[in-house]
């Protein structure tokens, strides 16, 4: 062959032989103690994706409301190319499809071999009544790119997830009901503890983290003792246990079977017989779906767990956003109502109240309660820090206070569907989303996503999210003590809001 004809051959072979090679690292089978798997490309080759893998049983007929079970175990090699329903809501804004049998996860990861990589379990948000881990919103691939091996997960939501019940409590083995959707989780994690090496994570170095619902779900994961042992590090974003939350106390398990009952009663269900042959569709309302104190996944308590040190000693990133009130207080009470709620309320203390608080137009009432909101909020992180670092937990607590460049209230934003700081306007920046967005990012959002990603990684790593070239980021020493303020220029600083956290802890406000 000529010499040109040899460099030809000699290129295209290299090419065929790095194709084959991907090829090969993707399509790889993977063991787990359920069966084989193939996973699929990332938009970035140097990721593999492992989409619509079963943790549990399908919980459907006989099984619903039943603890989670192990998967069955196949042959062959399981395609793991495509997502899982979603659990089954009353969210009709949802537009991927949903199931009873919803019980999946997902996997993303940069390994090729037995690397031992650090894992991230993200545990997704909605109120523990609506979500899905296949929303884009959680892609896992960037993170991956971090070095990072990343899971995302559904559980059951709802009235299929927190419905507790006089007959489900007797069939029980443990004596309880309720709580399926958590244990759902707690079921997936054991599937990561078990299996996640075979993925090239190392199962001694899983952290969890949720925002929203998902916090709340992560705190429960850190006060149950079911958990200990399967995580080492927690990240609650906007949603912990405590003040500022609708969860601050749950039901009794007694108080939950009375709601339960009552909910069967409403749908002429006169067995759980008759519960389980219903179809799950009709069953989606604004019925009981609350988590409850069931003597077993929660033995107390949150909040009395956390009083009482006996949570899990694990580390924690905890924080929450200034405009939290957005998402959530759509509408509000007029001027008048407010200053005489704030009278009733704090009595002679009404005066230093409203002036933390004004209600001079109504537009500065509106403004006023939402603000409150987000300091309940941060009241409730600050709560969860302390107590956390109580037992000598490591703890960096964080507010997030930035306006992405595209402008406050204006369109298109950056996201083009948020005001400030909103419930969840981290999220974009802590999943690298803007590394894939459409239209064109400002260099600012984008600095401060590779910030935040590098916290979030290099704690998942290490258990320290400071790491060369980021602002340094202080543990959390006390109530009074400086925290990150993630805005433009990330520095540790005095909680802008101090004033007013304050008065609503000395208060006692929840």
């Amino acid at each position: 062959m000529t010499g040109g004809v040899v460099k030809t051959f000699w290129a295209v072979l290299s090419t065929v032989l790095m194709v084959a090679t991907c090829y090969s690292q993707i399509k790889q089978s993977l063991r787990t103690d359920s069966g084989l798997f193939s996973g699929v490309p990332g938009r970035d080759p140097s990721i593999t994706a492992f989409k619509g893998i079963p943790y549990a049983e399908p919980p459907v007929r006989n099984l619903r409301w039943v603890e989670p079970r192990p998967p069955h175990h196949w042959e062959g090699v399981r395609k793991a190319d495509h997502f899982g329903d979603g659990c089954v809501q009353n969210f009709p804004k949802g537009d991927f499809p949903k199931s009873e049998d919803c019980l999946y996860l997902n996997v993303w990861t940069p390994a090729k071999d037995k690397a031992a990589l650090p894992v991230m379990v993200y545990i997704h948000g909605g109120g523990l009544r609506v979500g899905s881990a296949r929303e884009a919103l959680y892609d896992g691939e960037e993170l991956a790119k971090k070095g990072i091996v990343v899971v995302t997960l559904n559980y059951r939501l709802g009235i299929l997830g927190f419905f507790a019940h006089p007959e489900l409590t007797k069939e029980s083995p443990y004596h309880t009901s309720g709580n399926y959707g958590l244990l759902d989780q707690n079921a997936a994690l054991q599937w990561v503890h078990r299996n996640i090496a075979a993925f090239g994570g190392d199962p001694n170095k899983v952290t969890i983290f949720g925002q929203s619902g998902g916090a709340f779900s992560v705190t429960s994961q850190v006060v149950s003792p079911l958990s200990k042992g399967l995580f080492r590090a927690a990240i609650v974003e906007s949603g912990g246990v405590g003040a500022g939350f609708a969860r601050t106390e749950l039901l009794s398990l007694e108080d939950g079977e009375k709601a339960g009952v009552k909910f069967a009663e409403s749908l002429g269900a006169h067995s759980l017989s008759d519960l389980r042959a219903m179809p799950a569709e009709k069953m989606q309302s604004d019925g009981p779906a609350e988590s409850n104190v069931d003597g077993r996944f929660f033995p107390a308590s949150p909040v009395t767990l956390l009083k009482e040190g006996k949570q899990n000693r694990v580390a924690m990133i905890v924080g929450s956003n200034s405009d939290e009130g957005q998402h959530f207080l759509h509408s509000a009470l007029p001027a008048g109502e407010y200053a005489e709620l704030a009278k009733k309320n704090h009595g002679t203390d009404a005066e230093k109240f409203l002036a933390l608080y004004p209600n001079d137009s109504e537009r500065a009432s509106k403004i006023s309660q939402q603000r409150m909101f987000a300091d309940r909020m941060a009241l409730g992180e600050q709560n969860l820090a302390a107590s956390m670092t109580s037992i000598g937990s490591i703890v960096h607590l964080y507010y997030f206070d930035y306006l992405d460049e595209g402008g406050y209230n204006s369109e298109p934003a950056t996201l083009g569907l948020r005001l400030g700081a909103d419930h969840g306007a981290e999220l974009p920046y802590v999943f690298g989303l803007m590394n894939h967005w459409k239209a064109p990012v400002p260099d600012q959002d984008l600095k401060l996503q590779n910030i935040v990603m590098q916290y979030w990684t290099n704690f998942a790593k290490g258990l320290d999210p400071n790491g060369k070239g980021l602002p340094a980021w202080e543990v959390f020493k006390g109530l009074d003590s400086p925290i990150m303020i993630v805005d433009k220029n990330p520095s540790m600083r005095p909680h802008p809001r101090a004033g007013q956290v304050e008065f609503l802890r000395t208060h006692g406000v929840k």
